[in-house]
């Protein structure tokens, strides 16, 4: 029987902007736009967004990161507004960039906030 992995990577959206969230293995380039539902959804300025993975667990995905690190990334609507999706993964812009091992999301107890 498969088990899921039931946590997840909880955003405290704090700023005064919408933002999008999302995890990749690699850094963005033109060709790591991800696979799974794109683009994310649009958490809006001090809302909530909750990043969940249903197979494989986290520690295996990490495992697959680039040095083993998970990035994870918030992009405000207004960037994407203004380069679109395209440009943002061409050429590497994001807002915040984090780059976590299971053990540090841990330490944060899977939340992040963002200000």
């Amino acid at each position: 029987m498969d088990i899921t992995d039931s946590r997840g990577i909880i955003t405290h959206n704090k700023s005064n902007n919408s933002i999008y969230c999302f995890y990749l293995q690699h850094d963005l380039t033109k060709d790591s736009v991800p696979q799974y539902s794109f683009p994310p959804h649009e958490t809006k300025a001090n809302e909530d967004d909750i990043n969940l993975i249903v197979k494989p667990h986290w520690e295996e995905y990490i495992k697959t990161c680039d040095n083993q690190k998970l990035r994870y990334y918030i992009i405000e609507k207004d960037t994407v507004d203004k380069y679109g999706w395209e440009t943002i993964f061409s050429k590497n812009i994001y807002n915040k960039k984090y780059l976590f091992t299971v053990e540090e999301l841990d330490h944060l107890n899977w939340t992040i906030i963002y200000e």
